[in-house]
């Protein structure tokens, strides 16, 4: 009788160029859950039978990030069949993709197709999407300061004219309040007291179901108070409809993070940008909130060298970032001319020396006065904008994501989320036609 060989695992890549964007990172992380839980091994080399490049694509040097990575797999003779692209990037950057790269491209929402691709035990659809992720493993998980990540909704209203990452992602679509409450209760559960709350526009939350981001968060508070609600990127309109009940949550200690996609203070630019307010009145209810809670931690994103904006323009901005006392810091991004964005149209351009000179010039100010986003690990930020491309501007992902098999241990909650698929021993799957 002969012993029946141990069959190899199959080994899996996973790329991505952004260690920034939490939604990316959910993202790529799940993917990681879906390979392990499937049966396959996930390595940090080119020494795999696939490769998962799992891109952001909000502009086009986030596509030139990727580049080294193709680059090097033709260099090692890695068929190009055994690539998969994902992510955003699958769709910001369709027509670049269609032009040079011949494997296969899966957008969101259509993971079934990566089921089919690797014959998988375990559908991409049954893997929860990780709660508590880090960007790199080298990243320490303490329960006391580690976020425990909830996505509200996916999508947004559509309405920016520089944003292309709606393309990918499609209208809003907000997730029902009771998976909501559910991921929440498991936290507290689990003893996680600062809850970020993420999406493309958090503030949009509920239009799509008839409800608002304040209802949701009463609901939240209703079940634990004794926590922390941090949210992600929000449009500044959502500050001017929810000033009040903003407000009053903020006095009560529970929001700790707003984190507002401001891009501009010029009422004529962010009309351009597709945002037609006026900045003075917006600027109000952020100095009114920053008052009456100093303890609140704004972020802002912003927005230089967009198509139109003169040199005294850019001197308000300049200006803005000087003087301001109520943002704790800010992102700025130079303009990126994206072939899929509305502004791609636009006339009156900045060159792209112009706004690598106003994106460098206000970052200077920016040091100078804050904290700019994510400047305090230059090693680990992959995401500035202006900045030559090299071969290590990509990132191999693993151990991205807690062990749901540990926490399962102690969170029976967690089984009833449909997290219990890591218990299961499907073997290996394998990967159909790879090198």
């Amino acid at each position: 009788m002969h012993n029946k060989p141990l069959l190899k695992k199959k080994r899996a890549a996973i790329i991505t160029n952004n260690l920034n964007c939490e939604r990316h990172i959910q993202y790529y992380s799940t993917i990681e859950k879906y390979f392990k839980s499937n049966g396959w091994e996930i390595a940090e080399n080119f020494d795999v039978d696939l490769v998962i490049v799992c891109g952001c694509g909000f502009h086009d040097m986030m596509y030139e990030k990727i580049l080294p990575v193709f680059q090097q797999l033709q260099k090692n003779f890695f068929l190009e069949k055994n690539i998969i692209v994902m992510g955003c990037l699958a769709k910001t950057h369709e027509l670049e993709l269609e032009q040079s790269f011949k494997g296969k491209v899966i957008n969101i929402h259509h993971e079934k197709m990566l089921d089919e691709a690797i014959g998988a035990g375990i559908p991409f659809e049954k893997i929860s999407p990780n709660n508590i992720f880090r960007p790199h493993k080298e990243c320490k998980i303490d329960k006391e300061n580690q976020f425990f990540h909830i996505k509200v909704a996916q999508g947004c209203l559509r309405g920016c004219t520089f944003c292309v990452i709606k393309q990918a992602k499609g209208y809003l679509r907000s997730v029902p309040a009771d998976d909501i409450a559910a991921q929440f209760q498991n936290a507290v559960n689990q003893g996680y007291r600062k809850i970020f709350l993420m999406g493309e526009d958090t503030f949009a939350y509920g239009i799509d179901l008839g409800t608002d981001i304040v209802k949701l968060v009463k609901r939240l508070i209703a079940i634990e108070s004794d926590v922390e609600l941090h949210f992600g990127s929000l449009h500044i309109r959502w500050l001017k409809e929810y000033a009040v009940e903003l407000l009053a949550l903020c006095k009560q200690g529970i929001i700790k993070q707003l984190h507002i996609g401001l891009q501009h203070v010029n009422d004529e630019m962010l009309k351009k940008m597709g945002r037609p307010m006026k900045f003075s009145e917006i600027y109000a209810i952020i100095r009114q909130l920053k008052k009456k809670c100093p303890q609140l931690y704004l972020g802002a994103d912003i927005i230089v060298g967009f198509p139109g904006e003169s040199e005294e323009m850019f001197q308000e901005l300049v200006t803005f970032v000087k003087q301001d006392k109520c943002f704790d810091n800010i992102q700025h991004n130079g303009y990126s001319d994206v072939k899929g964005a509305p502004s791609f149209k636009f006339k009156n351009k900045n060159s792209p020396t112009v706004i690598t000179g106003r994106w460098a010039y206000l970052n200077d100010c920016i040091l100078g006065e804050k904290t700019a986003f994510n400047r305090d690990d230059e090693s680990r930020n992959t995401d500035i904008t202006f900045r030559l491309t090299h071969e290590t501007d990509y990132t191999f992902c693993k151990d991205t994501f807690i062990d749901d098999i540990e926490i399962a241990v102690n969170s029976p909650g967690l089984k009833e989320a449909g997290l219990d698929v890591l218990r299961e021993d499907k073997g290996d799957f394998g990967f159909q036609d790879c090198k």
